[in-house]
């Protein structure tokens, strides 16, 4: 009696231990967003010669949170970076929005002798996106 007693006991405890394991489903990390940018492009590889490339999105509801080259942040000065439309000038590269969709990035011409790397951030709510631009040397 005792044995069969606990042969239901040892069969119910293995019936909860895997009724109760971890299901493979994964939720996202709480606080991250889908891509409702939609960037045309992410990466674009310029010579050293002076280049532009334009890239659209489908979705107006974002804004420029900043720029880096070589990985130094650069001022962003009074320039409304959440506007539709806008220009921001540096010595080294262009970044004007039109119409809220429409990104044209220009880079003068590469006379460092070392590859240089521009960085756009985009956000949009809780989503957060990048452009890269490398230039040659």
């Amino acid at each position: 009696m005792k044995k069969k007693l606990l042969m239901i006991l040892f069969g119910m405890f293995s019936v909860l231990f895997v009724a109760c394991s971890r299901e493979e489903h994964v939720d996202p990390p709480i606080g991250l967003s889908e891509d409702n940018i939609k960037l045309s492009k992410k990466e674009a590889s310029f010579t050293a010669e002076a280049n532009t490339v334009t890239i659209t999105t489908e979705y107006k509801g974002w804004w420029v949170n900043g720029f880096s080259l070589d990985k130094v942040r650069i001022d962003k000065g009074t320039v409304n970076l959440s506007a539709d439309n806008f220009i921001f000038k540096n010595d080294v590269f262009e970044v004007e929005r039109k119409n809220g969709n429409t990104l044209i990035i220009t880079m003068s011409k590469n006379t460092t002798g070392a590859e240089r790397i521009l960085n756009i951030g985009l956000q949009s709510g809780n989503y957060f996106d990048n452009i890269n631009i490398t230039q040659s040397k």
